[in-house]
């Protein structure tokens, strides 16, 4: 009988030992986030991953989470913000998630749900490329950082480059991603701000398309065609930018200048043969590493910058404008990045 005793007694003590134990590195719960040695799970929901720039951020993103040791699962949000908005709810739901990086298709759609729904269940939160809630250059109440180098400020800058060099003014048409999307958004709201102080130009768009090539080549030829006297195209994503130089080739037009942002390998050939103007240089990288190094950062206990400006990039050359003047230091310093 004493044997007995002794025995169920050990059995209890080994059954509460089992219960007070558990898996960090199952990927069903989320890791204890006080502990640096726990797996983290990490959700990177991409804006989508149909060109160069999305798929490079995501390469990153993987490469990154297995640098640190993270569990990390992307989600394509096919620049559809419904759908995106239906990811991040779920992934909220499944309660296993420790930090998202978002990189939102419509910042304002995603405002309620990560500020407040996901922080309540202790989720860190970084956003890449497009900010939260309306805010310009800073994280979202309740959110660790913002990372961008696309936002408003930028598009201004970009336009009053475009002024500056063509002082003359003129006609100038402007090309946009899908006009729901908060890039084109901040693209249109840099031109309601900055034309009024130009009355030496006359503005031809802002057109909306999906970002590819041939619809880029379509709406450059339809505005050619119509605008034989325009003076400068701007193109705000390379991938739509080879589009427009292909229709500007084909209506014989020598005149008109293109301006391009993006920054990618065919950029860089484009600005070398005088194809365009200028581009502007895109860190899909940096973007995507420097959030995830504030998450890291925040579980490590240690301050992360409300607002991370890839415009001052270190990689950078002293500019994130690329010209025919220039463009040797940014392939001294292994630009283009994708």
């Amino acid at each position: 009988m004493k044997k007995l005793y002794t025995f169920l007694i050990l059995t209890m003590i080994m059954l509460l030992s089992a219960c007070g134990s558990s898996d960090t590195t199952s990927g069903s719960k989320k890791g204890d986030s006080s502990s640096s040695s726990s797996t983290k799970r990490v959700a990177y929901f991409s804006a989508g991953a149909s060109n160069n720039y999305l798929q490079t951020g995501i390469e990153q993103a993987e490469k990154t989470a297995k640098e640190f040791g993270w569990k990390l699962d992307v989600f394509d949000g096919k620049f559809d913000p419904l759908a995106q908005l239906n990811q991040v709810q779920n992934a909220i739901a499944q309660d296993k998630y420790d930090g998202f990086v978002v990189e939102a298709v419509d910042g304002n759609q995603l405002c309620k749900v990560l500020t407040e729904d996901a922080v309540k269940q202790g989720i860190a939160i970084s956003a890449i490329n497009i900010e939260l809630c309306g805010e310009k250059d800073n994280a979202a109440k309740g959110t660790l950082t913002f990372v961008g180098g696309q936002g408003v400020n930028v598009s201004k800058d970009i336009l009053n480059q475009i002024f500056k060099e063509n002082p003359d003014g003129g006609k100038i048409a402007i090309i946009g991603g899908p006009a729901t999307g908060t890039p084109y958004l901040n693209m249109k709201a840099a031109v309601d701000s900055e034309f009024p102080k130009h009355k030496n130009w006359k503005l031809i768009g802002p057109f909306s398309t999906d970002y590819t090539a041939n619809k880029a080549f379509q709406v450059a030829q339809n505005v050619l065609q119509a605008n034989p006297d325009l003076d400068v195209i701007y193109s705000n994503y390379s991938g739509m930018t080879a589009g427009v130089v292909e229709a500007k080739n084909a209506a014989k037009n020598k005149n008109v200048k293109i301006y391009d942002f993006g920054g990618d390998k065919w950029a860089f050939d484009a600005v070398k043969k005088g194809d365009i103007q200028q581009t502007v240089i895109m860190l899909p990288k940096e973007e995507i590493q420097r959030g995830m190094e504030a998450l890291r950062d925040h579980w490590a206990g240690k301050e992360v910058p409300k607002f991370y400006d890839l415009t001052k990039e270190a990689i950078l050359p002293g500019s994130p404008y690329v010209d025919k003047t220039n463009i040797e230091k940014f392939n001294a310093k292994g630009l283009p990045e994708y």
